[in-house]
């Protein structure tokens, strides 16, 4: 007998379009929350601290208080937000969250709950009653009541950030509040300090589970043991449990590396020799992690798409030796794509379909580190660009030399075992310093880990260019460069292209011991800063703690960033999430 797999295909947009419309005929008001596209919260913000769960403050300014049951309304929010997400008001509503599968048996065996309307979330249900109790956060372990004004719940057909639906499990009418189970609000809360789980604090868990992961394998653990092992810990002992997907990703990591890594001692007369992979003599060495260094507006970024054009047409550099045509990864988080980058490739006679960009922002956290090896292994790019590096350290303190150490290893890792170059840009900082090569932001192991590392300056003779100087070698230092800049006119949206000018030798701490007048104009920092916060703005408001990160790693200081924000007259409120925001005056 042949059996068939019947596959339904969801339109999800239509799902939660139309149970918005049915809470609102049930008199229950929904409000428009943000949706999850491609991993991400359609916020735009880049650390969003509530992926897929907080108001679009451009329909509701106030948050739950604007929730409707009004279908016009309603019907103009999804048309404007197709991939939208909902929530639902409590008011007038008692919703026992349960988030995890013994909290859900705890309460089942405590309360005995009659059958209500009851919603599968991303790792547990919530339970719908009509009526109201006092909502409490933490009643019990993995237990929330979410009622009365104020509160809201993710409806059904919302997508969670891991990836999960919220979807109906009991088609039920929502029932009364029965007593017993509005007795949880009275119940004491738990004694954590004798029963206290909570052994993974949120800033750690990936830390901490990669290292178990990594010990239970050098046991020699399977990888199913390892995943089952990562998942029990993270559900019973992390308070804000890492989405399955991340723990997928960690087993899978840590399982493609052997057991028993235990380091091994041999004698050089059994090291093989190896010959250095020269991109170009003696500035670029495949197998390595380079560090180019610069002010903002001075020509990192047009350094690095003039590099992806020759290699990418496999042109002869500099002094360079002849090499096919490569692709290379050019991911900047500066610069517009289509507008800037693009017509800087053309300007500069790239190969198109050989330079690789990112579709849209990520950050380095250890998924999307095995994602971009597995991306290299596949196009095998000769260049990889992080254009500036900061933007891509999750949870890293710049600062640090351990963590920083410990983010570079994973790119030396990837350069070793891909046979490509990994250049970082990052921006000068504003302080003097005793030697070029510390002029950058952030700490010294940046350097110390590099092997390459160049510093790029605007020429100081007339000629309207840059230098770059090569501050670290991994052989033997090289000249500095002069290139130059042709004319372009910026209102048609042409770039200009870069022609190699010369090498001369000039003593890089000499030159940037000087004084600024000497090296050509000041930089307009707060104009730099306007600009940028005219940019990010643009689609509304976003929250200044984001703001500030993003431009402190583009070389923008919070103060000039706050004087900029004097100057543009930016708005600053306090969001419904209690995060400060700021956004551009409406016109007029």
């Amino acid at each position: 007998m042949r059996t068939e797999t019947l596959r339904i295909k969801l339109d999800r947009s239509a799902s939660v379009l139309g149970m918005m419309q049915w809470f609102a005929g049930q008199e229950i008001p929904v409000l428009p929350i943000h949706g999850i596209v491609d991993g991400c919260c359609t916020c735009g913000v880049d650390k969003c601290t509530s992926p897929g769960k907080h108001p679009i403050s451009s329909l509701v300014s106030h948050g739950v208080k604007d929730a409707t049951i009004d279908l016009k309304t309603i019907r103009r929010w999804h048309r404007k937000y197709p991939n939208m997400n909902y929530a639902i008001a409590t008011k007038g509503l008692a919703v026992i969250d349960c988030d995890s599968k013994a909290a859900l048996q705890a309460f089942r065996s405590s309360y005995r709950p009659p059958p209500t309307f009851t919603v599968k979330t991303a790792r547990g249900f919530h339970y719908y009653y009509r009526g109201e109790m006092h909502a409490r956060n933490g009643v019990r372990s993995k237990l929330d009541i979410k009622s009365g004004p104020g509160s809201y719940v993710v409806g059904p057909g919302s997508r969670h950030a891991s990836g999960a639906i919220y979807a109906v499990w009991e088609d039920e009418p929502i029932a009364d509040l029965p007593d017993n189970v509005a007795s949880i609000a009275a119940e004491p809360p738990e004694d954590k300090t004798a029963n206290n789980t909570s052994l993974i604090p949120k800033g750690q868990r990936n830390t901490i589970l990669t290292g178990w992961a990594g010990y239970l394998r050098r046991l020699g653990a399977p990888s199913k043991a390892i995943l089952d092992t990562l998942r029990a810990a993270n559900d019973a002992l992390s308070d804000d449990p890492l989405p399955d997907s991340e723990l997928r990703s960690i087993a899978r990591s840590i399982s493609k590396k052997p057991g028993k890594e235990w380091p091994t001692l041999v004698p050089f007369s059994e090291v093989p020799e190896e010959e250095l992979d020269w991109i170009w003599y003696p500035y670029i060495c495949a197998g390595t992690v380079g560090l180019l260094d610069g002010d903002p507006g001075e020509g990192k970024s047009q350094l690095c798409v003039w590099v992806c054009a020759r290699v990418s047409q496999g042109d002869l550099l500099p002094n360079g030796d002849p090499m096919p045509p490569a692709n290379c990864f050019l991911f900047n988080f500066e610069d517009l794509p289509g507008a800037v980058i693009r017509k800087r490739l053309e300007a500069n006679g790239a190969d198109l379909s050989r330079v690789f960009i990112q579709s849209r922002r990520f950050q380095l956290t250890q998924e999307m580190v095995d994602w971009l090896e597995a991306q290299i292994a596949k196009h095998k790019p000769r260049l990889v660009f992080l254009d500036p590096i900061q933007a891509f350290m999750s949870g890293v303190d710049a600062s640090n030399n351990i963590e920083v150490r410990g983010f570079m290893e994973k790119l030396v890792e990837i350069a070793e075992r891909q046979r490509c170059a990994i250049i970082t840009v990052r921006h000068f900082g504003k302080g003097p310093q005793d030697r070029a090569m510390k002029k950058g932001i952030g700490a010294t192991d940046f350097v110390g880990i590099a092997r390459s590392q160049w510093g790029l300056a605007r020429r100081r003779d007339g000629v309207r260019g840059f230098i770059v100087f090569h501050f670290k070698a991994n052989s033997e230092k090289g000249q500095a460069m002069l290139f130059t800049m042709g004319d372009a006119d910026g209102r048609k949206g042409e770039q200009p292209k870069i022609t190699f000018d010369r090498f001369e030798d000039i003593d890089a701490d000499t030159f940037f011991s000087e004084p600024l007048a000497k090296r050509g104009p000041v930089q307009n920092e707060q104009e730099d800063a306007k600009g940028y916060l005219a940019e990010r703005l643009t689609d509304g408001p976003k929250p200044v703690k984001a703001l500030k990160t993003d431009a402190e790693a583009r070389g923008i200081g919070s103060s000039t960033l706050n004087r900029a924000a004097d100057a543009l007259g930016v708005i600053k409120a306090k969001g419904e999430d209690g995060r400060w925001y700021w956004s551009i005056p409406p016109e007029g």
